[in-house]
């Protein structure tokens, strides 16, 4: 039972969501405060427009009963003053009546009276008709007089309930008005709040999606020890899960790859020496003479050997650079120097080429890999003389500037179209002036120059040589502690 519980709870802490749950969860969070504040003020305002209706239906309550009692008045006042010309009993009869039902009417009133100040002037009106009728019973004369505090305590209440009804009005309208104005404030303030949350949940996102694409950039540079972990949502993790998959596939389709063309590479050096010996022996005419034709034949294959040869080097050394962690060591640029110069002499004089050499490094050894630098080199100016015509140079500059080493390989041949530079270098690519010059070739040296730069964690550019041709451009970052001796 334990262990079931314990099960339970990390199924619960290991729950991820997924993406179209993130979302909706993502939104309710983001609209529940301005869900909030509109339900609030719906709701308060429902309440002031009650109140208004409230309002409105207690002044034309009021004003309708307080018109009719003017006219209970009124009348009062006619039928007092006809019974003071006719003596009549019946109209005596008929005064009283209507001094009561102007009474009553008066109590009506204050029973709908929707304030204190409603009921203290109705109170007032109630003491001046009392006082006016026990006068009149009192005196038992004809007196105009005794009607006048009653007509204008009815237009001094005419004109007080007028201004009531609009005070009230006018509060209310004020009352309104501010809850609007409260209501979009409240807006102003969560509309952003809203927003912020809804771009926490894409900037979220997106940043998972660029770990990915930077996983996904890595494994196409072949970075097969990078540790893929990738958090988030149900769908997201289940991407790095099948990423992890295509990683080890990915590898173990590599290691092949590399097994391979170790494995040929190797196999085919020991027949093609066997090839070239007999060809130099042929040559030699060491097993009988040849004629002019056949030595023909046997320049070009001479030739065709050369380039497989080229070319199995080039596979070698290539994969030397895939599987290889070349360790940092003493480098001699001067010594360096000779050495190349050594390795093109018989090129460069075939073809009547220099090579030019701006040395400006410091006369110390440098603490870089010795191979990888002297492979970049061979090979950048070996594209260099191989586009250059007869007669041309390759200059080399080399120089060391703030702990960088900085190598500039220029030539005067055709130079490389903007269109091609993405694919220079792309393992065997061919551009379209390599099938214009004299010597193929394997459509790797440009890939080992990259690949060897990356590995010593530098930078290559490319441009364009003035007047013509190209230049490249390489920096490469050394190691302070170590640097120059």
């Amino acid at each position: 039972m334990p262990a079931a519980m314990a099960e339970k709870y990390k199924a619960i802490l290991n729950w991820r969501p997924n993406l179209i749950s993130q979302f909706v969860m993502s939104m309710l969070l983001s609209l529940l405060p301005l869900s909030l504040v509109v339900i609030v003020f719906l709701n308060a305002l429902n309440k002031q427009l009650a109140v208004t209706q409230q309002i409105v239906s207690n002044n034309y309550q009021v004003t309708k009963s307080f018109n009719i009692l003017k006219q209970e008045l009124n009348s009062l006042e006619r039928a007092t003053r006809q019974n003071w010309v006719l003596k009549s009993e019946s109209l005596d009869t008929l005064i009283v009546d209507k001094w009561q039902a102007s009474l009553q009417s008066i109590e009506d009133l204050t029973r709908i009276a929707p304030s204190k100040s409603h009921t203290a002037q109705w109170q007032r009106l109630t003491n001046t008709l009392q006082l006016a009728h026990t006068r009149l019973v009192e005196q038992k004369q004809q007196q105009v007089a005794l009607f006048l505090p009653i007509s204008d305590l009815l237009a001094e209440l005419t004109l007080w309930l007028r201004d009531k009804s609009e005070t009230q009005i006018t509060n209310n309208q004020k009352e309104i008005a501010q809850l609007q104005t409260s209501f979009i404030n409240w807006l102003v303030a969560l509309i952003p709040l809203t927003l912020l949350v809804g771009g926490g949940f894409l900037w979220r996102i997106s940043g998972r999606l660029k770990s990915l694409t930077k996983i996904i950039g890595k494994l196409g540079q072949g970075d097969w020890q990078q540790k893929i972990a990738v958090q988030g949502s149900a769908e997201l993790v289940e991407l790095g899960n099948k990423l992890q998959w295509v990683q080890a596939q990915l590898h173990i389709l590599e290691q092949q790859k590399d097994t391979f063309l170790r494995h040929v590479t190797h196999e085919l050096k020991t027949p093609l020496a066997s090839m070239v010996e007999g060809t130099d022996l042929l040559s030699d005419e060491i097993v009988g003479p040849i004629t002019k034709e056949q030595r023909a034949v046997l320049e070009l294959i001479s030739q065709s050997m050369v380039r497989l040869r080229t070319m199995i080097d080039s596979l070698l050394s290539y994969n030397a650079i895939r599987t290889s962690k070349d360790s940092v060591s003493e480098v001699e640029f001067n010594h360096l120097i000779n050495k190349i110069n050594s390795h093109f002499e018989h090129r460069l004089t075939a073809r009547e080429q220099t090579l030019i050499w701006h040395n400006n490094l410091p006369n110390k050894a440098l603490a870089l890999p010795g191979e990888l630098i002297e492979m970049i080199l061979v090979q950048l100016i070996s594209n260099g003389l191989k586009f250059s015509q007869h007669g041309q140079a390759v200059s080399i500059a080399l120089t060391f500037e703030h702990s960088k080493l900085k190598m500039a390989i220029s030539d005067e041949g055709c130079g490389i179209k903007e269109h091609e530079k993405a694919h220079v270098f792309s393992a065997f690519y061919q551009g379209k002036h390599s099938k214009n010059v004299t010597l193929q070739g394997s459509g790797l040296g440009l890939t080992i120059v990259k690949e060897s730069v990356e590995q010593l964690n530098g930078q290559l550019l490319i441009e364009q040589n003035e007047p013509q041709g190209c230049r490249f451009l390489i920096t490469l970052p050394i190691i302070t502690n170590q640097g120059v001796n």
